[in-house]
């Protein structure tokens, strides 16, 4: 009797074994996964505006950016953060449209000092260890290197505490690091964007967004009725896509950025993510000085590269699909492997 329950086990214990084997085996064939594509719209539109750019770029897993829930600036941001939060393995790119793109450079700026604040903290506390070390000399040398080794392993702790997503690269399309500018040459004056949220305040917010998307195509863009079918189309739904106080915290978001200090420090930031910024030459959005200004300011251990699409406007995925697509698969194809980076850039000529 006890034989035939050992033999039972022993059954139990080699199926168990064999369904082990088998979940290895599978582990082993089961295919890397993609990376992934966050896509963040700008100010008056909705995330409909990528999935049929989304549709062509079969080699990332897409998320999307939704502004539907937030009315305030933090909101906006939190909007940003949520799908890196919710998903923090893996590799990530991101594409940041207008408004959409400062968000994303605020994020960077957030987990860099985060970041250096956890090495800073780790470091300050390496250099107590070593005081302490000082201070017991004389002591049993193995009693002090187990405390210290103790004490040390809390160094990984606050690294890992602030560690963000791998972030290989980030496309900037039609951004900029301040959106106002007075003398209208690389923004808005403050004025205009003032009244914008007397008029959402005060009529139709629809009203308001339908105005602002008829500044989005470049006036040679504009005689097609493609385009404007896009804009029709696209347009962000009240209540669906965002609310009326969701686009009032977007205009005032855009009153305050400054993100010229922030951009000097993340091009300087060699582990940081390839920053890829690409721009219509005839956008009336956010114009081409935004863009030369970023280049001016930018550091050189992580220079971000400048391409200008010729006659685009403010939206040149819409406009140059295929020209933009194109730039969007070689950039992040290059940036997942950082050894073919150098020769994009040399690809590329360089700065434009």
């Amino acid at each position: 009797m006890k034989c035939e329950e050992d033999k039972g086990g022993m059954e139990i214990q080699s199926a168990r074994s064999e369904k082990g084997r088998l979940r290895d085996t599978e582990s082993t064939l089961r295919l890397p996964s993609k990376p992934k594509l966050l896509w963040v719209h700008g100010w008056g539109m909705s995330s409909s505006v990528w999935r049929h750019l989304a549709e062509q770029l079969p080699e990332f897993e897409h998320r999307y950016v939704s502004y539907a829930g937030a009315s305030t600036v933090l909101e906006l941001l939190a909007a940003v953060r949520r799908p890196f939060e919710e998903e923090p393995e893996g590799e990530w790119h991101a594409i940041g449209w207008s408004m959409g793109g400062m968000l994303l450079l605020e994020l960077l700026t957030e987990w860099r000092e985060a970041s250096d604040a956890g090495l800073n903290k780790a470091w300050e506390q390496e250099q107590g260890q070593e005081q302490v070390q000082k201070q017991e000399h004389g002591q049993d040398q193995k009693q002090v290197q187990e405390r210290v080794i103790g004490r040390a392993g809390s160094m990984g702790d606050h690294v890992e505490a602030v560690r963000p997503p791998v972030v290989r690269s980030v496309i900037l399309t039609g951004t900029t690091l301040r959106f106002i500018d007075d003398t209208g040459q690389a923004g808005w004056p403050d004025r205009v964007v003032r009244r914008m949220r007397r008029r959402l305040a005060q009529a139709a917010p629809a009203d308001t967004l339908r105005v602002f998307a008829e500044c989005i195509p470049a006036a040679a863009e504009r005689a097609s009725a493609e385009s404007c079918r896009w804009l029709l189309e696209h347009t962000a739904a009240l209540g669906k896509d965002i609310t009326p106080a969701g686009l009032d915290a977007g205009l005032a978001y855009l009153q305050q950025a400054d993100l010229e200090r922030a951009w000097a420090r993340l091009t300087d930031a060699p582990d940081g993510p390839r920053l890829y910024w690409l721009h219509g030459a005839d956008d009336s959005v956010c114009p081409l000085a935004a863009q030369q200004r970023a280049q001016a300011a930018c550091g050189h251990r992580n220079a971000a590269r400048f391409v200008v699409l010729p006659h685009a406007g403010h939206a040149p995925f819409a406009t140059q699909t295929a020209q933009w697509l194109n730039h969007i698969r070689m950039w992040c194809s290059a940036s997942s492997k950082r050894s073919l980076f150098d020769d994009f850039q040399m690809e590329q000529g360089g700065e434009a």
